[in-house]
């Protein structure tokens, strides 16, 4: 696309008339107000209650500390509030932090440079996290890189001096790893998979990652269901596709491996990472307040004069989560295995140790039926690629001759 001006709406009347109506839904909804003072914070205690919070490089769900670094903890700081343009349910959340300067603060960012890296007080995770805004980190990332070099140092590993907790330590890391100074800020400059594989003696087993991208911050020790989002997500082990946490534990069946997770995990991947993302949307009113899905497919009418129904626009999902695995399909070729679609080894391999579920982790066997149970119901093979028939149904045919030239389809 070229140019500056703005693109003429098909019905601009009924586009407006939408949007006046939507508005005024999305403000009505039971959750708002609360939403509004805390936005995706509240979860801090939510996952505190629910032994999810990652703790000690995922190693617990609970945080002895997770009072200090809560939405309500927030709340009583907050300066300001930010967001995007004319969104009335914005989430960016503004303290001041300990150095004095302005941090936005979001549940992601706070987990994972503070209950996953030992801290507790808010202020001085906002630090890190304004560090990483300054110098181009991803949060997520960085939180589990600074918490993989603890643990590593914990365990003689590495030649550092970190601790659980240290906050100028986790500082002065954090700078290394964005000037890649150092031999260790160059390492862990790369991500936990790839450190974890140079380190070796032992270190890929608590580096926590799926396909080499960092787990976001969700502790899954005795989640299947949102383990199964982690593992066959697009791009690696995050929840912007498929955060089904809160379904699974809602549902009663929380420590189960049955098939109606991988249909739930299938329904959102269809919601969030099909419709969502090819509209170019934000998931937060639906998710978050439970905003109507059949206000999209209006909208977009109204918008590009196209008309789609709800199914329609739900089907994209399928289509771009097959064109994507045939992506990772042929960039690993023969390496390619089932196995790349699996969470970290921790969540099987190392009990929680603390906390209401205590003793509690994945079941490698659990998981490998219910792996299979969504690779049938996408209609993939057993390796965990699209199917002839399949590519076929999607209208993905010339993509399916181009990936026969790295793997033979079934």
């Amino acid at each position: 696309f070229k140019g500056d001006e703005e693109p003429e709406a098909a019905d601009a009347q009924r586009l407006r008339e939408l949007g006046r109506e939507a508005y005024r839904e999305i403000t009505e909804k039971p959750n708002y107000d609360f939403w509004r003072r805390q936005g995706t914070m509240a979860t801090i205690e939510w996952c505190q209650e629910n032994s999810t919070l990652p703790t000690y490089n995922f190693r617990e769900g609970v945080f002895d500390e997770a009072d200090g670094i809560s939405g309500s903890t927030m709340e009583r700081m907050v300066v300001k509030q930010r967001g995007c343009p004319h969104c009335n349910m914005i989430c960016g959340n503004i303290i001041e932090d300990a150095e004095g300067a302005e941090s936005e603060l979001d549940y992601e960012n706070v987990a994972m440079l503070g209950s996953n890296i030992g801290i507790g007080d808010l202020r001085k995770v906002a630090v890190l996290n304004r560090m990483c805004d300054e110098l181009g980190l991803d949060t997520i990332s960085t939180g589990s890189a600074i918490g993989f070099a603890m643990e590593a140092a914990e365990r003689g590993l590495l030649d550092i001096d970190i601790t659980w907790g240290d906050y100028e330590g986790a500082k002065r890391l954090l700078e290394d790893i964005a000037y890649r100074r150092g031999e260790i800020g160059e390492l862990l400059s790369l991500g936990v998979r790839e450190a974890a594989e140079r380190i070796g003696d032992g270190a890929p087993d608590f580096a926590i990652h799926v396909k080499g991208l960092e787990c976001s911050a969700y502790d899954c020790h005795l989640c299947p269901g949102m383990a199964l989002s982690f593992g066959t997500s697009p791009i690696g082990a995050h929840h912007k596709d498929a955060w089904v946490i809160s379904w699974e534990i809602s549902s009663g069946r929380r420590a189960e491996y049955i098939p109606e997770k991988a249909d739930k995990v299938i329904e959102f991947q269809r919601i969030r990472g099909g419709m969502f993302e090819c509209l170019v949307t934000c998931r937060l009113p639906w998710i978050e307040l439970g905003f109507e899905l059949d206000w999209y497919p209006r909208f977009l009418e109204a918008a590009t004069g196209v008309s789609m129904s709800l199914d329609e626009l739900l089907t994209l999902g399928d289509r771009v989560y097959a064109l994507i695995r045939a992506f990772w399909v042929r960039e690993y070729g023969g390496e390619w295995s089932r196995r790349m679609d699996y969470p970290p080894r921790r969540w099987f391999e190392e009990p929680l140790t603390k906390g209401p579920l205590k003793g509690a982790h994945l079941e490698l066997e659990g998981y490998d039926r219910l792996l299979q149970a969504y690779y049938d119901k996408r209609g993939w093979d057993e390796r965990g690629i699209p199917t002839r028939e399949t590519f076929r149904r999607l209208g993905l045919e010339s993509e399916a001759r181009e990936l026969e030239r790295f793997v033979e389809l079934h």
